[in-house]
């Protein structure tokens, strides 16, 4: 049987914990599907696009962001992670960066943003690294098998798509994501549980 290459741009931010929880929940209901197969592009989005570009204490800012709702809200967010295979450790957290340079490095990416946002989410919620660090960007590029891509990112080319990618989520008035789009036509927001995405999925790959 043929497989169907089906287009899907995933607008989201590193820092977001239900993003990665979201690409979880999409691999898997792609798996339900191994006709299939997708073809993903990064699309940037800032939860915090105010963040200073040294980032933030992480007491301090969940504090501002969540006051003393803080640790039930990540206690809900961690039961879901496990259901999808993910053990965050949010307590190894020690600042919350400005997510602009990894952002410039997944769309740099470009085919391969998905692995390397496999990466770089497992960096920052079960390692505590501050991925808003550009050395600590260039030694996860490096590991990726992938250290042109400092450079690629550092082009002005990517600046504008970042840009870009920023102005189109502000026109689709999208205020959280994942925010999923398949084949340009079909678009899902938020981390939904597998079998609502699939659907969604078919309709796509039937058109």
């Amino acid at each position: 049987m043929a497989t169907r290459i089906l287009p899907v741009e995933i607008y989201a931010d590193i820092i977001c914990p239900w993003c990665y929880i979201g690409k979880r929940r999409l691999e898997a209901a792609f798996a339900e599907r191994p006709d299939v197969t997708p073809s993903y592009r990064w699309r940037a989005f800032l939860l915090n696009p105010t963040m200073p570009r040294e980032g933030m204490d992480r007491g301090a800012y969940l504090g501002a962001k969540f006051g003393h709702s803080a640790a039930a809200v990540y206690g809900r967010i961690a039961t879901a992670g496990l259901d999808s295979g993910i053990a965050f450790r949010f307590d190894d957290i020690r600042r919350t960066p400005d997510s602009r340079a990894a952002q410039r490095l997944l769309i740099a990416a470009g085919p391969d943003s998905a692995a390397l946002s496999e990466i770089l989410y497992k960096a920052y919620f079960i390692e505590g690294c501050d991925i808003g660090d550009p050395d600590i960007l260039a030694d996860i590029a490096a590991k990726f098998g992938r250290p042109d891509l400092i450079d690629a990112a550092a082009d002005e080319s990517v600046g504008r798509q970042l840009e870009n990618n920023l102005a189109t989520a502000n026109q689709l008035r999208l205020d959280g994501v994942p925010y999923f789009i398949f084949d340009g036509k079909y678009a899902i927001a938020g981390a939904h549980q597998p079998e609502h995405l699939v659907p969604a999925i078919d309709a796509a790959a039937a058109a």
